[in-house]
């Protein structure tokens, strides 16, 4: 997939991934001790939340498969790292992290790659880690469903940046992948979204 175009204007959305990019840390449960991997880190986005909390990690990547965004990414705290790499197949050593996100990325991706993405998540992460991930969902009111659902037409099938409004529910994904289910929150604020943690 080709995110270079995309990269140009993509900080001009984030505002509408804020309060489920606040919902997805607060459900990490970060503390100054943990190692943190964001998967589809783009241009940064959850990592600018993750660093404004008090307690952030020590230690974060975010790894992206487009160098495009990450040259669009803020600078991140120090310790922490951008990287280009590919969440289906990851550098990362077995159990190296302690918590795992992946917000917005699983749906812009095909089935085979969504399974992969977690699987390799699942393995870098700790026996009791986190994973946390986001995704859009379908807006809970009757309107508000009839409005998506042009948008969730357009986006098909496709993968890359033309799959971006699909709703996905990747709850059976993570139970398939053998993660306990800890925690779901529906976000309605900006781009209606799902938010579930697991663990390992």
């Amino acid at each position: 997939m080709d995110w270079s175009q995309a990269a140009r204007g993509y900080d001009w959305q984030l505002p509408l991934e804020r309060r489920a990019l606040e919902a997805a840390v607060d459900l990490a449960q970060p503390h100054r001790d943990d190692s943190v991997l964001d998967l589809g880190t783009g241009t940064g986005g959850l990592l600018r939340e993750l660093a404004r909390r008090r307690d952030r990690p020590y230690y974060a990547v975010g790894v992206d498969e487009s160098s495009a965004m990450l040259e669009r990414a803020k600078s991140v705290p120090r310790g922490w790292s951008l990287e280009t790499g590919d969440a289906r197949r990851l550098r990362f050593a077995d159990h190296a992290f302690t918590i795992v996100t992946a917000a917005y990325l699983l749906h812009v991706v095909d089935a085979a790659s969504r399974r992969q993405i977690i699987a390799e998540a699942r393995r870098v992460l700790r026996p009791g880690g986190r994973l946390v991930v986001v995704s859009p969902t379908w807006p809970r009111t009757r309107m508000a469903r009839m409005l998506y659902a042009p948008l969730a037409a357009l986006a098909g099938s496709a993968a890359g940046p033309r799959g971006a409004f699909r709703p996905l529910d990747p709850r059976l994904l993570l139970e398939s992948a053998s993660l306990r289910l800890t925690a779901a929150r529906y976000v309605g604020r900006g781009y209606p979204s799902i938010c579930l943690a697991a663990t390992r």
